[in-house]
């Protein structure tokens, strides 16, 4: 299945959909949206059409609830999400974007220190 960057309100509704579990119904998932801020029930209702379009969600009805279940995992999309990123942004060089980072102070001696420890994990330079 090939993946889309999904608009920051359909990312918002399968935050909600990766973060509480599927199957979830509209209702759940509008109470959750609704901590944040008021949604509308016939708005949310299009978006999830339209995620269902997109072949991010299917859709059953569980008595009488619509019920979603999502046909991406997170980890996936996010994967796919962090590629584009890195290619769109920094030319698929992770060592400009962690330069980038740097040099706009978004990033701390500490982060380095975290990260290249987990590189050095990860490419096998210890046995941690």
């Amino acid at each position: 299945m090939k993946l889309v960057k999904l608009p920051d309100t359909e990312l918002e509704i399968m935050k909600v959909i990766w973060k509480e579990g599927s199957p979830i119904s509209t209702s759940q998932i509008k109470a959750v949206l609704d901590e944040m801020r008021p949604w509308n029930v016939s708005a949310l209702q299009t978006l999830l059409n339209r995620l269902i379009d997109r072949n991010f969600l299917k859709t059953f009805k569980d008595g009488k609830n619509k019920c979603y279940e999502s046909l991406v995992e997170e980890a996936d999309y996010i994967a796919f999400e962090n590629k584009s990123f890195l290619e769109r942004m920094n030319h698929s060089s992770i060592t400009k974007l962690v330069a980038s980072l740097y040099e706009s102070r978004n990033i701390t001696d500490e982060d380095l220190e975290e990260l290249a420890q987990f590189i050095e994990k990860n490419t096998g330079g210890t046995d941690d």
